[in-house]
C-alpha cells in the first residue's frame, strides 16, 4: 500500500514496562509479555502528528504512577499530547479524590474504568453513574471500552449522565471475524442518537481473523461507523501494540481507515484523522508546540 496522505493523531496507543509496572493480563499473552516502548511506536514518516496515551490495565492502585511514568517517556515521545489514566468511578462520589491528583497532572485528558465483560448491573450502578457526574465535573473525557453486545447498556449509561463526553474505543469490539453487522449496527444506532457519545475507529486488528488480511474484514464496520456518526463524531487510533505491533500494520490501518473515506471531503477526512481528537481531548499537538505562534501569523 502507498503511504497514506492523512494528517494523523492517534487517539489509543498503549506503551508499557512490565519491568516498571504490574500488569496481571500480560500473562495471558505472551506475544505481549514485554516492553513496548516509545522507540518502538511506528510512527516514523507516517504523518502522525500526536498521540493520545491510553491506560494499559496496570494494577489500579498504580493508577497514578502509570501517568508519571508515561509522562516521563516525552522526551522520547514528541508525539505524546494527552493520557486517558485509570480512574475507578465505580466507587462514586469518592472518585473524587483520584481525578484531583489526576487533574495536577498536565498531560491527563481523560479517564478510563474497563467496562468490558462487565454486566449491565456494573455499568448502570447508581455508584459508577456518580463516579461518571465526578468525571463530568472535572471536565475530563470518559473513555468506554465495551464489547459490542453492550452497547445498547452503554447508550443507557450516555442516556444518564448527559454531561458526560464519552469516547467508545474500537468501535465497540464488533465481530469483525465472523462479519456479522446486524446485531453490532443495531447497538451502534441507539448509541449515535446520545449526542455526547464519540468513536474511535481502532482496535480491529484485534477482533479480525489473524489469517485474513485485515482491510475487507474491517472495511464495513469502519464504514457503516462513519455513516451512524458522521466525521465529527470519529476518531483513528492505532490501539498499538494490541492490535498494530509493526509498522507495516500500522500503515496498512490508517490507510485502509483512508480507503473507507473515499469520497469524503478535504474536511471531513482532516475531522476523522485529527480534529476530532484534538478537540474531545483538548489536544495541543507537536506541530502546534513547535510552532506556537502560527495561527496568530
Amino acid at each position: 500500500m502507498k503511504v497514506p496522505s492523512l494528517q494523523v493523531v492517534d487517539s489509543h496507543v498503549h506503551v508499557w514496562d512490565p519491568a516498571v509496572l504490574d500488569y496481571a493480563w500480560l500473562a495471558e499473552a505472551p506475544a505481549l509479555n514485554k516492553p513496548f516502548l516509545p522507540t518502538d511506536l511506528p510512527y516514523d514518516g507516517y504523518n502522525t502528528r500526536g498521540a493520545v496515551f491510553v491506560q494499559a490495565d496496570c494494577r489500579d492502585d498504580q493508577a497514578l504512577k502509570e501517568v508519571d511514568w508515561v509522562s516521563s517517556l516525552r522526551t522520547d515521545w514528541p508525539q505524546l499530547a494527552g493520557i486517558v489514566a485509570f480512574a475507578p468511578i465505580s466507587k462514586g462520589e469518592a472518585v473524587e479524590k483520584d481525578l484531583g491528583q489526576l487533574l495536577e497532572r498536565p498531560l491527563v485528558r481523560g479517564v478510563r474504568q474497563l467496562f468490558q465483560d462487565r454486566d449491565e448491573s456494573f455499568m448502570l450502578h447508581p455508584d459508577t453513574l456518580a463516579g461518571a457526574r465526578q468525571v463530568a465535573g472535572a471536565g475530563l473525557v470518559f473513555d468506554a471500552c465495551v464489547r459490542w453486545w453492550q452497547l445498547a447498556a452503554l447508550a443507557e449509561f450516555a442516556r444518564r449522565v448527559p454531561g458526560l463526553a464519552i469516547v467508545l474505543d474500537h468501535m465497540g469490539k464488533p465481530p469483525i471475524a465472523s462479519g456479522e453487522l446486524t446485531a453490532w449496527r443495531s447497538g451502534m444506532q441507539e448509541l449515535a442518537r446520545c449526542g455526547n457519545v464519540v468513536v474511535k475507529i481502532s482496535g480491529a486488528g484485534a477482533e479480525a481473523d489473524p489469517e485474513r488480511a485485515l482491510a475487507p474484514q474491517a472495511l464495513p464496520f469502519i464504514q457503516e461507523t462513519l455513516a451512524l456518526f458522521g466525521a465529527e463524531r470519529c476518531m483513528v487510533g492505532s490501539d498499538f501494540p494490541v492490535s498494530l505491533s509493526h509498522p507495516g500494520a500500522y500503515l496498512d490501518w490508517i490507510t485502509t481507515v483512508e480507503h473507507a473515506m473515499a469520497g469524503a471531503s478535504e474536511g471531513e477526512r482532516s475531522k476523522v484523522a485529527q480534529e476530532t481528537a484534538v478537540h474531545v481531548y483538548r489536544l495541543e499537538t507537536a506541530a502546534e508546540q513547535a510552532s506556537p505562534q502560527e495561527e496568530k501569523d
